[in-house]
């Protein structure tokens, strides 16, 4: 009897040190992200992808050492579904009809945009700051947008930031952001109070707000970019 109580106990024994092994071998396991293109990227890169909403990822442990994150195209339905649910959370309507305050701005690199030239125009507002990571996810999208339009004389891209101009500076030596920034006075910072970073403004003609979000979310440029198509349109 006791025999077969060791053999018992020591049979669970190599069960437990099997599946403890399996745990810290998967544990130990490398990850990896692919792009579409099935060519390895950095987590905040393969954030900016999902970002979009036009593909999902999975997890493939097939490999013993390497755990790949992978993405699929996402179907139209689940695009349009993943847009929707964006919008229900992102979107400021208590903002949307009210109208925006003009300034004068100065963007780090010298230009000046007065108030009398932004009036009349459609204008794409961006707020954010050095070190929000949220706001460094949608930026590739934003560039693409911004590439879209930026022989477009009816319409002003703007990149309000939070951080000074030296910081803002150092950013863009080293990262990609093709709206012209502006490191924001104390007086523009007291007027609009944005408390959650990014926010997207679309501003009509006529001075008023179209478009207004808070966050990022699957899809959250897209709708930026189907609003500043239908304002233009006004």
């Amino acid at each position: 009897m006791r025999y077969f109580l060791a053999l018992k106990g020591l049979f669970f024994l190599v069960i437990l040190c099997i599946v403890t092994c399996s745990l810290s071998l998967a544990q130990k396991k490398k990850t990896v992200y692919l792009d579409t293109l099935e060519r390895p990227v950095e987590f905040l890169q393969m954030l900016s992808i999902r970002n979009t909403g036009r593909y999902k990822w999975y997890t493939d442990d097939t490999d013993e050492k390497i755990r790949y994150q992978r993405c699929s195209p996402t179907s139209k339905e689940e695009f349009d579904s993943l847009v929707a649910r964006t919008a229900y959370k992102l979107v400021i309507s208590e903002k949307i009809g009210t109208l925006f305050t003009y300034f004068d701005f100065v963007d780090v690199d010298g230009k000046v945009y007065k108030k009398s030239d932004l009036q009349g125009k459609v204008l794409v507002i961006n707020f954010w700051f050095v070190g929000c990571a949220p706001c460094m996810v949608e930026m590739p999208e934003l560039n693409q947008l911004y590439n879209n339009y930026k022989n477009n004389r009816q319409i002003v891209f703007l990149a309000l930031a939070k951080s000074s101009e030296a910081k803002v500076r150092r950013f863009l030596e080293r990262k990609t952001f093709y709206y012209p920034a502006v490191s924001m006075t104390d007086e523009v910072r007291e007027e609009f109070r944005i408390t959650a970073f990014p926010t997207n403004y679309v501003v009509d003609k006529n001075g008023m707000l179209t478009f207004a979000t808070q966050g990022i979310g699957a899809g959250a440029v897209h709708l930026l970019k189907t609003h500043i198509a239908s304002t233009l349109e006004q």
